[in-house]
């Protein structure tokens, strides 16, 4: 008897508050990418059923009309309900994932050799959501330096962030968070620089979008999500420049049925898996309701985020909350409250390092034994207490 081949899982992905490399859009602050798990069949009767119920004369289910009706939380609610349980969705404050990116391309070119004693301890949390509170919750307009960093990391040209990469402070830092990142970047421009040319357009011209958040969303929805739940897929992407410029990056996944250990912060390990049934495939909402409901979601999660205290979300907020992707980057306090051990330790290394940096000292050596000691104090403090 021949042994019948499983019909992969169509999953249908689409985005929200796209702004590509910019991520300092005031109007756009949120982004969402989201992936749904509906039959072409099944993803059509949803579309035609809200089409008929609402009386949406336009071509296709879109957030960014649809966003513009008095009742766009009912309609969104409600072509969402059908889809509970089959839809995932990610979404990230782009001001704190510019932050994130500062450790990344900042402090990992230096660190690296040793960059799993850092990410253990969350010290790249630490820095993420230091100067996203720092940079972007005072209310003032987006400072200089933020706009320095972005600049940076979209060129990796260090003379694109002279605040930054200076050999002296052009001016005094009020916060010491901020003042030991910038002193950290200056100690270590050269080693930064040199990691930096390689990421520079001409030598890599996928550089672009290193800003961009699409693919890593993707990866995460996929192999930290429905690869876990089904055993094919065939993904389907709306038409996107920066995942058709990285679609490569998938293909190792087709036709690979078995999962990979991926090692990230610190001891933390993560299964992979995404059997990919052919490269991603790349098609248009209009000929494909499925992308529409993916659009749907996505919008309807940075409208939630956009809107968190406005009453007619709430409901919303009921049906987008379990479906949220636990690889969401939204700011979280927690990673700088020094009222806790764990960013009282890193504020001391950070503090070291910045010192490192100044002397032109080795900004790794001893870091192990440095972390162990601060670990052993905050024990003795806490025997003290009780």
């Amino acid at each position: 008897m021949a042994k019948q081949t499983k019909i992969p899982r169509l999953i249908s992905c689409d985005e929200a508050g796209y702004t590509g490399p910019k991520l300092l859009d005031d109007n756009q602050p949120y982004f969402a990418y989201a992936a749904v798990d509906l039959t072409p069949d099944e993803a059509a009767a949803i579309v035609a059923t809200a089409r008929q119920k609402f009386r949406i004369q336009a071509p296709e289910l879109k957030s960014g009309l649809l966003r513009k009706r008095d009742n766009w939380p009912d309609i969104a609610l409600d072509i969402l309900e059908p889809v509970k349980g089959r839809a995932m969705v990610i979404a990230a404050d782009k001001r704190l994932k510019l932050a994130g990116k500062t450790f990344e391309y900042l402090f990992e070119p230096v660190l690296e050799r040793m960059n799993g004693l850092f990410y253990h301890y969350d010290l790249h949390r630490f820095v993420m959501n230091g100067l996203y509170r720092i940079l972007f919750v005072t209310g003032a307009p987006t400072p200089k330096l933020a706009e320095e960093l972005q600049s940076f990391m979209k060129s990796f040209d260090p003379a694109d962030a002279p605040t930054v990469f200076a050999a002296a402070q052009s001016s005094a830092e009020t916060h010491e968070i901020l003042d030991c990142v910038l002193r950290f970047a200056r100690g270590y421009a050269a080693t930064i620089d040199e990691r930096a040319k390689h990421l520079q357009k001409d030598v890599d011209p996928t550089a672009k979008w290193t800003l961009d958040l699409t693919t890593t969303c993707l990866f995460s929805l996929l192999l930290h999500g429905w690869g876990h739940h089904h055993d094919s897929l065939d993904v389907l992407c709306d038409d996107s420049k920066p995942l058709q410029a990285m679609a490569h990056a998938f293909d190792g996944f087709v036709g690979q049925s078995d999962s990979a250990e991926l090692i990230g912060a610190g001891s933390q390990r993560a299964k992979i898996r995404a059997n990919l049934a052919n490269p991603i495939r790349f098609g248009s909402s209009a000929t494909n309701p499925s992308l529409q409901i993916a659009d749907i979601v996505a919008g309807a999660t940075t409208d939630l985020l956009q809107h968190q205290t406005d009453s007619a979300c709430r409901d919303l907020a009921k049906w987008i909350l379990p479906h949220m992707h636990p690889h969401t980057m939204l700011p979280d306090d927690d990673f700088i409250d020094l009222a806790r051990p764990k960013p009282r330790m890193n504020l001391a290394a950070l503090k070291e390092l910045a010192h490192r940096a100044d002397h032109g000292e080795d900004p790794i050596a001893g870091m192990d034994e440095f972390y162990e000691n601060l670990l052993a104090s905050e024990r003795r403090c806490r025997r003290a207490l009780f």
